[in-house]
Parts: C-alpha cells; sequence; structure tokens
C-alpha cells in the first residue's frame, strides 16, 4: 500500500513539473534554467572548538601509529595546547545548474569544491632509547635530548548539493531576496599530513630501524581519505538582475558537517633523503579505519596474531567542515521567453 502511495505521488509531481514547462503556463509561472558560478570564503563558524586530526608522534611507544587530535606540545615547559577549527575554513567554489519551477521555488544540484587552510603545529618531545622489545616495547628517557617535529594538514574535498530555492521575486523586480536550503554530500576529497622531524641523533648509536630517529632530518606525508557522510547547508542572500537573462548574487551560507575517514596512507617517509616506507611494512604504511576494534581486528593491541603484511585496524577517527561564509555568484537564466525577447532586440 504504502509502495503505491509512493507511485501516486510521484506521477502527481511528475504532472506537475510537466504542467509548469507547458508553453501555455509558461508567462504565468515563469519556468527556467539557472547555470549558476559563485565563489567566496568560509570560517570555522559555531565550530571552532573541534579539534584537528593528525599524525601520532609520541617517544614512549613509537610502535602505535595512528591520527591524534593535533597539539602544540613541548616536554620542556611543559605545554599541551590543542589545535581546533574546521577543515571547511577556506576557498570554495560553486557550480550549479537549476530550474525555477516558478518565480518563488526552484531546485537545484550544485558541486562545491573547498580548499582549506592549512593547520600547523609544533612539538618538543624527548628522545628515548629502546632497552627491550617487550611486548610491548620498552624505552627510556634520554634526559634533556630532544627532537623538534612540524605538523601540518590541510583539505581538498568535492561535494554534491542538491538543494530547495525559495525567492521573493516579484515580477518586474530587479533587486529580491533569496534563501537555499539543501543537502551536503562529499563524494570526493582527502587529508593530507605533512611531518618533519630534526634530531641530530647519530652520536648517540640511534639507527634508522628506530621509528622516528631515522636521521639529521626526517620527513612524512600521510594521506587520509573519507568515507561516506552527509550534513546540512543553507544561505540567505540578494539577487539583483541587471538584465532577464543574468543575475547577480551576494550571500550568507553556512554547512553542517563532519566527515568519517575510510583509510590512510604513508605516501611518503624519508631519511635524509632516502625513501624508508618499505622499512616499515604494510602494517605501519596503511591503515583501515573501523567503528569497532576486538580480536578479529588487525590491531596488534587486540589481536596477538595481527598480520603485519595487512594494513592496521585502528578506530574511525573523524574531520569537521562546518563553516560560516559569503559568497558571490553570477547566473545565467535560460528560457524561450528570454531567448525570443533578446532575438526581438536585436532585430
Amino acid at each position: 500500500m504504502q509502495k503505491n502511495l509512493s507511485l501516486i505521488w510521484l506521477f502527481v509531481l511528475c504532472t506537475q513539473l510537466m504542467y509548469a514547462q507547458t508553453p501555455e503556463k509558461k508567462n504565468k509561472r515563469g519556468g527556467y534554467w539557472t547555470l549558476r558560478v559563485a565563489g567566496g570564503y568560509a570560517w570555522p563558524g559555531m565550530q571552532n572548538s573541534e579539534g584537528i586530526m593528525g599524525p601520532k608522534i609520541d617517544p614512549f611507544s613509537p610502535e602505535k601509529d595512528g591520527l591524534l587530535p593535533m597539539a602544540n606540545i613541548s616536554d620542556t615547559l611543559p605545554l599541551y595546547e590543542p589545535v581546533r577549527g574546521s577543515y571547511g575554513n577556506g576557498m570554495n567554489f560553486t557550480l550549479g545548474v537549476g530550474y525555477m519551477i516558478n518565480p518563488y521555488i526552484g531546485f537545484e544540484m550544485g558541486v562545491s569544491v573547498l580548499k582549506s587552510k592549512t593547520f600547523s603545529c609544533s612539538q618538543t618531545r624527548g628522545l628515548t632509547q629502546k632497552i627491550s622489545d617487550g611486548p610491548p616495547p620498552q624505552y627510556w628517557s634520554l634526559g634533556y635530548y630532544f627532537m623538534q617535529a612540524e605538523i601540518s594538514t590541510n583539505a581538498l574535498g568535492v561535494s554534491l548539493m542538491p538543494s530547495i530555492i525559495i525567492q521573493g521575486a516579484k515580477p518586474g523586480w530587479k533587486v529580491y531576496p533569496y534563501g537555499r536550503l539543501g543537502i551536503s554530500m562529499p563524494i570526493f576529497g582527502a587529508l593530507e599530513h605533512k611531518v618533519s622531524i630534526d634530531a641530530d641523533t647519530s652520536w648517540l648509536g640511534v639507527t634508522y630501524q628506530e621509528p622516528y630517529y631515522l636521521g639529521k632530518r626526517t620527513n612524512v606525508t600521510l594521506k587520509t581519505e573519507g568515507t561516506v557522510s552527509l550534513g546540512v547547508n543553507g544561505a540567505l542572500g540578494v539577487a539583483y538582475r541587471p538584465l532577464p537573462y543574468i543575475m547577480i548574487t551576494a550571500e550568507v551560507n553556512g554547512q553542517y558537517l563532519v566527515t568519517r575517514a575510510k583509510s590512510a596512507k604513508v605516501t611518503q617517509w624519508d631519511t635524509d633523503g632516502n625513501d624508508r616506507i618499505a622499512d616499515r611494512g604494510v602494517y605501519r604504511s596503511e591503515f583501515n579505519f573501523v567503528d569497532k576494534l576486538d580480536g578479529s581486528s588487525n590491531n596488534a593491541d587486540y589481536n596477538p596474531n595481527y598480520d603485519k603484511n595487512k594494513p592496521k585496524d585502528d578506530l574511525r577517527p573523524t574531520g569537521p567542515f562546518s563553516n560560516l561564509g559569503f559568497n558571490i555568484g553570477i547566473s545565467v537564466l535560460l528560457s524561450k521567453e528570454t531567448l525570443k525577447k533578446e532575438e526581438k532586440k536585436k532585430e
């Protein structure tokens, strides 16, 4: 019964859309297509308290890799200062195709590209030396000897944004308000984390086999990909139509979106210019994120029979993409009536 009712409602909706586009009704209903290009900048908005994730660096458990909240850390002060913000903070560009059923209500399918700002932190950590293999391995502090790590991260993402548009455009008005409410659906994107570590440990007898102290300079790149996530977005703005087929818009917009990580992979691990990824192996270079860990997970903390030749299973981290910003855009309005009017003007 519910299926039949759904089909009936779908038929009614299609009929109404077809009716809206019939030649007899166009003048009254004002149906037309829109092609919109917009760009702007956004800030974290009310989500500025969210933590940003970054690669784990801990000299007392260097054999355990993963992502942790980024923080400025100093073992000499001491200091622990979390890095907060949102990957939604940055430049964004949108291309949208829509259809206005009448002068007041319409729909749009937008594709949005986001390039976030870069977040960074510094960590001064005490050097350690392995004194036993364990499990778990034991590390001994080397006292007043330290290493310096610089960590940075940013995001690049592409999202589909289907929206409903409501505008107060009475016939003849050139300036009018509008609003948009839609869904944010990320379809592509990744976080890129970069780490550089400086520590001259050659005189301490520490060799490249150690996880972090691989030489005077170690450069690491870690890329994290996301899985299915959903959010909401909206905008309030003012439109100006200098010509019947051109519309210029200025809007304030916002988004609530938290993405979920799918996997991560170390794509660079260089020591003094030498590639050391192979020395780490698959388990310490690739990560598969899951919602729970148990005895069947490929994780040494939960499964003593874990496989070093497979990616490590780890708890799924999230990334904040909520923001509040502004956009400036220009739209081309396409309809047979508009084109006919322009043809008449040229004649």
